[in-house]
C-alpha cells in the first residue's frame, strides 16, 4: 500500500486530536503563553510524548488481542471497570459543560445577537446540532467533519501565530531548555503545567481513540501500521497546534499582563492587538474547538460507556460490536448522548467562569493517571497475550515516567492548597 494510498485513509487520529484538541488544550496552551511567554512550550512536547505512548500501547493491545480496552482492564478486577466508569461520567459532563459554555461564548463575539441572551442562544443551538451528529450520524460523520475542521484551524492558528510576530529565539528557548518560571498573575506555572498534562495525557478522553479505530474498521492486527500512522498525525497536528497557540498567546497578550478569565477576553484581546482580521480567525478557531470537542466526546464517551455496561450486565449485549455504526442503536449508546448532551445545560443560568473552570478539571485528570496507566502497562507486558507485540523498554520507560510526574505534580498542588 502507498503512502499516499494510506494517507487517504487516516481517520481516527483526526477524531481523536479535535475531540481532545478543544477548550481545554487552547484554554491551557493560551493561559501558559499569555501568562509565562515562551517559557512553557516545552511541557507541549513533553505531553506530545506521552500522550502518543499512551493511546499508541492501548490501540495496539486492541489490535492485538482482539479485545476492547475495557475487557483488558477487567482482567485486573472489576474495581478498575467501576473507576473508569465513574470518571468517564464525570469527565464527560464537566468537559461538556465547558464546551457549551464555550462555543457559545466564541460564537456571540462573532455574531452577536440584539439580546442579553445571545451566548445562552447560540449555545442552546450548538448543543442541538451537536446532539443530533452524535445521536443520529455517529463516526462516520463526525470524522469526514474533524477532516475538515482540522484543516481549517490549523491553518488559522497558523495564521494568528505569524500575524502575533513572534521571537523565534524566545520559541527555541522555551522548546529545549525546560524551566519552571516563578508564579505570575492568577494562575501559577505549576497549577498551568498540570492543566497541560492533564490535556495531553491523563484524561480519560484517551480511552476513545481505540474506539474511534474500531469504528474506523481497524480491527485486527493487520492494521498495525495503519494505526501508528494514523496517530503520528493526529497527535503531530495536535502539537503543532498547541506550539501555534503559546506562540500567539506569548507575542500578543503576555506584553499587556492581562489575566484570561473567559472566552471574550481570548477572543477580544487578539481583536484589539490584530484587528477584525484577528477576531474572526481567532473566534472562529475557539469555536471550532470547542464544537469538535463537545461532539468527539459524546460520541467516544458513549462507546466507552456502552462496552462498559455491557461488560457488566451481559443481559444487555448486542450482537452488534461496540466501536461500530451498530453501536448508534445501542439503548445505552443513545441514553449517555441525551444525557452528555443536555444535563451541563444548566451551567448556561450560572456565573461560572470558564477558563477556570476548565483549568481545574484539566489539573483534577491527572489524578487518574496513577490508576489506568499502571493497569495499561500490565495488560500490555503480558506476553501471554501480546506475544512479540508487548511493550519495548523505552515505551515502559516512558509510561512509568509519566506516572511518576502525575504523582509529583498532585503532591506539589496538594501541598500548595493546604
Amino acid at each position: 500500500m502507498s503512502l499516499t494510498t494510506r494517507l487517504r485513509r487516516l481517520g481516527p487520529g483526526f477524531v481523536y486530536a479535535l475531540t481532545v484538541l478543544g477548550t481545554g488544550d487552547l484554554v491551557s496552551n493560551s493561559a501558559a503563553g499569555a501568562g509565562y511567554g515562551y517559557s512553557l512550550i516545552w511541557a507541549v512536547a513533553l505531553t506530545l510524548v506521552f500522550r502518543f505512548a499512551w493511546i499508541n500501547v492501548s490501540a495496539k493491545y486492541v489490535l492485538v488481542t482482539g479485545e476492547s480496552l475495557i475487557q483488558g482492564y477487567a482482567r485486573l478486577g472489576r474495581w478498575i471497570i467501576w473507576i473508569i466508569l465513574v470518571g468517564v461520567l464525570m469527565n464527560g459532563h464537566i468537559n461538556i459543560m465547558t464546551q457549551i459554555v464555550m462555543t457559545g461564548s466564541a460564537a456571540d463575539v462573532l455574531f452577536h445577537l440584539p439580546t442579553p441572551w445571545s451566548a445562552t442562544i447560540w449555545s442552546l443551538s450548538f448543543t442541538l446540532v451537536a446532539f443530533s451528529m452524535a445521536f443520529w450520524g455517529g463516526y462516520r460523520v463526525i470524522e469526514i467533519f474533524c477532516k475538515i475542521l482540522i484543516a481549517v484551524m490549523g491553518s488559522s492558528l497558523m495564521v494568528v501565530a505569524i500575524m502575533s510576530k513572534p521571537d523565534p529565539v524566545g520559541i527555541l528557548q522555551g522548546t529545549l531548555i525546560p524551566t519552571l518560571p516563578s508564579d505570575q498573575g492568577l494562575y501559577s506555572s505549576l497549577f498551568v503545567v498540570m492543566a497541560l498534562i492533564g490535556t495531553g495525557a491523563g484524561s480519560t478522553t484517551n480511552l476513545t481513540y481505540a474506539y474511534f479505530i474500531h469504528a474506523k474498521g481497524w480491527r485486527d492486527i493487520s492494521f498495525l501500521k495503519q494505526q501508528r500512522l494514523d496517530l503520528i498525525f493526529g497527535v503531530s497536528c495536535m502539537f503543532l497546534m498547541g506550539v501555534l497557540l503559546q506562540v500567539a498567546a506569548a507575542a500578543t497578550v503576555h506584553p499587556l499582563g492581562i489575566e484570561l478569565e473567559d472566552a471574550n477576553d481570548l477572543v477580544k484581546i487578539f481583536s484589539e492587538v490584530q484587528g477584525s482580521m484577528g477576531t474572526i480567525i481567532f473566534g472562529l478557531g475557539l469555536w471550532g474547538a470547542a464544537f469538535s470537542t463537545m461532539v468527539g466526546v459524546t460520541v467516544g464517551y458513549a462507546l466507552v460507556v456502552t462496552d462498559i455496561v455491557e461488560f457488566l450486565f451481559p443481559s444487555l449485549k448486542q450482537s452488534q460490536r461496540i466501536g461500530g455504526q451498530g453501536a448508534r442503536g445501542h439503548p445505552v449508546y443513545r441514553a449517555c448522548v441525551i444525557f452528555w448532551s443536555f444535563s451541563p445545560l444548566y451551567i448556561l443560568f450560572t456565573g461560572v467562569r470558564p477558563v477556570w473552570l476548565i483549568l481545574l478539571v484539566n489539573s483534577v485528570v491527572v489524578l487518574l493517571i496513577p490508576v489506568l496507566t499502571p493497569a495499561l502497562l500490565k495488560i500490555s507486558n503480558d506476553a501471554n497475550l501480546m506475544g512479540r507485540h508487548k511493550n519495548n523498554w523505552l515505551t515502559n520507560l516512558i509510561l512509568v515516567f509519566l506516572v511518576m510526574v502525575a504523582v509529583y505534580l498532585t503532591y506539589e498542588n496538594v501541598m500548595n492548597f493546604f
